[in-house]
């Protein structure tokens, strides 16, 4: 067993693709099942809580409120994987059609972009 410190992250995934994005449709079952997957082979699980959470933001874009419903993801890190798990929700951005992604590390807050093109 590592002295690491393991860290309880979570994060949101919205149901829909981001409308101003993309065209807001729900996302395909296999994306969902491609996360869990990657959660499992990087992090060795994960925990999806048990209800949907409503959610609002102002869109930067579009400078309006927009309403969403998401999963909340909860997963154990090590402080070194912390990066890690940032590149992952950099890649869901992108699968996932999101211009973010919430991620709680600790409680500290952080906006997870995609990579630049």
């Amino acid at each position: 067993m590592s002295d690491e410190p393991i860290l309880e992250c979570s994060f949101f995934v919205p149901t829909r693709r981001d409308a101003n994005l993309s065209d807001g449709s729900e996302h395909q079952a296999e994306l969902w099942d491609w996360l869990d997957d990657e959660l499992f082979s990087r992090f060795h699980g994960g925990t999806i809580a048990p209800k949907l959470y409503d959610g609002f933001y102002r869109d930067p874009d579009a400078k309006e409120r927009i309403a969403d419903k998401s999963y909340k993801y909860f997963v154990a890190v090590r402080h070194g994987e912390v990066d890690q798990l940032r590149g992952l929700l950099s890649a869901v951005c992108v699968l996932f059609q999101q211009k973010c992604i919430y991620l709680s590390v600790a409680g500290h807050v952080e906006f997870i972009e995609a990579p630049p093109p």
